[in-house]
């Protein structure tokens, strides 16, 4: 497939107890999607292992590259969409999905998107959130795919202005409202539908095609219809869906919304022509109803080929504990030969993924000589009174790894977890300084494993450090005075770094508070910093995820004894926000918002 945007108008060391393991690496990294296996805690091969987790996933179907199946768009932030490729079904009957890109055709999005044939030329166009609300239209074109038979390349050109209607004025969609454009009378017309957070809809018509269509405005009441939801009294932000789910020729109505924990269904008793909606909306499917935290986003296609509209269902997250649905948030609901409804799964994509704000660290706990992987969460879905940190044993060798997760450390009774680890006694085996969302970090020794194979650890100090303001501590170890033992880097929520300096021994440490606010470095909000030698030449240099400027890479310009970190402007990664990084073998792990993993390599490395 070939995609084109125009714009009209506006290898592994011991940790020694003196530093982490230095490492060589260019400053350009490619992001791969499953570069070796990994498995969940049920033995599911994650065969998406490292797109990064998803929180507030928004699904739509559509065959992007002509080949006859539907391909999965899914939007989960702001100016983005990622395009996930039909790989046809798996042994256990499932879809499968190839990452081909995350973020297709550079498109910027906003809040929400819809593809439809607007004009009619039989190419997909698409419609999107623009800034304050309005909507954006890009156009679709054919290219030439030269070397791919049976696919075409669609050139997307942005129209000058905002949509408007029949008089000029700009129409107006609610970020939060997800519309819906489509066929809704079988006149061969798109209609634009438009819900209000007061639950009715409004009803366009395109009136006039071409590279900047405009729409009429039918009606501000469609159908009649007040959506209502929760406990009978309340509206909110909305997603909607048309289709024809029964096989009766005319367009149901499937609703969304925040104050819904199921999908509604508005059955059309009328006819595709002259649709007639009941205004009683009933949970779907009707025998065993989805239930969610809300907000649900639907779409509706075949997905496994047997004719029949399934339903892939995105959770945005509602009224009802969102924490609860970081994980299981992409529903799979295929129709059934007996015509009903089944949900077949919650995480229709298989990756790492463990809930929200994900921090990681690898080394090796259980004395196998390879790095095995923790990753904790913000907040554990399954226990909403802490975070977990989870446990990916490898079982393969660093060089050829294989991860499983066994399951979680039993650390519990704070959030927003985040462990880093080094030798702070100097018998060969690290320890674990662990931040969380208060200002204090903890200190753990291991001290085994359970009948599981998970770690265990022992607290040995419960306020190792306490910064001086802020919360949300991350810590970095590392000898950056040059003297043999590890000092501590702490990121917090500000974006700067407190350096506490150790002023005891490799045997004994005793940490002492130097600046906190290190050498004026600021990322801007949520520093998460990681030290390790990145251009080989014998000093540390430093990583700092952040919360909206991606991984920052600080070079020592001055001495291993007498650091100057320099900001690097030309090392750049895409990577989702609140990223938290560690390298290790010369690879960039990276937790994030979406609670999972982006893998990445030095750039010669190709994805796959």
């Amino acid at each position: 497939m070939l995609l084109l945007l125009t714009v009209a108008g506006c290898a592994p060391t011991s940790p020694a107890p003196t530093a982490p393991a230095t490492h060589s690496v260019l400053s350009a990294f490619s992001a791969l999607t499953a570069p070796f296996a990994v498995y969940d805690s049920t033995g599911r091969l994650l065969d998406l292992a490292f797109v990064g987790g998803v929180n507030i996933p928004r699904p739509q179907l559509v065959d992007v590259d002509g080949d006859g199946d539907l391909d999965l768009l899914l939007q989960e932030y702001t100016d983005r969409l990622m395009l996930f490729t039909n790989e046809g079904l798996g042994d256990d009957g499932l879809p499968r999905f190839a990452l081909a890109s995350r973020h297709y055709g550079g498109l910027d999005v906003g809040e929400w998107s819809r593809f439809a044939d607007v004009d009619g030329d039989g190419l997909t166009d698409v419609l999107a959130e623009w800034k304050a609300s309005y909507i954006r239209f890009f156009r679709a074109s054919a290219v030439p795919s030269a070397g791919a038979p049976g696919r075409r390349g669609i050139q997307y050109t942005v129209a000058p202005d905002t949509l408007r209607d029949a008089t000029g004025t700009a129409i107006f969609a609610d970020a939060q409202n997800i519309p819906y454009i489509g066929d809704i009378n079988c006149d061969s017309v798109p209609d634009l539908l438009i819900g209000r957070i007061t639950g009715i809809i409004l009803q366009y018509h395109r009136s006039a095609a071409g590279p900047q269509p405009v729409f009429t405005l039918d009606t501000n009441r469609w159908q009649d219809l007040e959506i209502i939801t929760g406990q009978g009294s309340r509206h909110g932000a909305n997603t909607m869906a048309l289709a024809d789910y029964d096989n009766d020729g005319d367009l149901d109505l499937f609703w969304g919304d925040f104050f819904e924990a199921g999908l509604l269904l508005f059955k059309n008793n009328g006819t595709c022509r002259e649709p007639r909606l009941s205004t009683h909306g009933i949970r779907f499917p009707q025998l065993n109803p989805v239930v969610t935290s809300g907000y649900n986003a639907p779409a509706f296609g075949d997905l496994n080929g047997d004719g029949e509209k399934d339903l892939v269902m995105g959770v945005i997250g509602g009224a009802y504990d969102p924490n609860r649905t970081t994980v299981e948030n992409l529903y799979f609901v295929p129709r059934t030969a007996q015509g009903r409804y089944e949900t077949r799964s919650r995480q229709l994509l298989g990756m790492v993924d463990v809930g929200s704000e994900s921090m990681p660290a690898l080394t090796d706990l259980d004395g196998d000589g390879d790095l095995d992987l923790l990753l904790s969460n913000k907040i554990d879905p399954q226990d909403r009174k802490t975070s977990r940190i989870y446990y990916y044993r490898n079982d393969g060798s660093d060089a050829a790894p294989s991860y499983r997760q066994l399951g979680a450390l039993a650390i519990t009774g704070a959030y927003h977890y985040a462990p880093a680890f080094g030798d702070l006694d100097g018998d060969g085996t690290e320890e674990m300084v662990l931040g969380s969302f208060g200002a204090k970090l903890s200190l753990w020794k291991r001290t085994g494993l359970d009948p599981r194979g998970i770690p265990q650890f022992n607290r040995v100090d419960s306020a190792l450090v306490e910064i001086t303001r802020g919360s949300n501590t991350t810590p970095a170890l590392g000898d950056l005075d040059g003297d043999g033992d590890l000092d501590l880097l702490i990121g917090e929520a500000s974006g700067t770094l407190n350096y506490y300096r150790n002023d005891g021994t490799i045997r004994a440490p005793q940490f002492t508070l130097v600046s906190d606010q290190y050498d004026s470095l600021d990322v801007g909000r949520r520093s998460a910093p990681f030290l390790a030698d990145i251009d080989g030449d014998g000093d540390l240099d430093l990583l700092v995820g952040s919360d909206d400027q991606g991984v920052v890479l600080y070079r020592n310009q001055g001495t291993k004894a007498e650091p100057r970190f320099v900001r690097d402007p030309g090392f750049s990664v895409d990577v989702p926000p609140l990223s938290s990084p560690v390298l290790v073998n010369g690879q960039l792990v990276v937790g994030n918002a979406g609670g999972g993993i982006v893998w990445m390599r030095p750039a010669r490395h190709q994805d796959r």
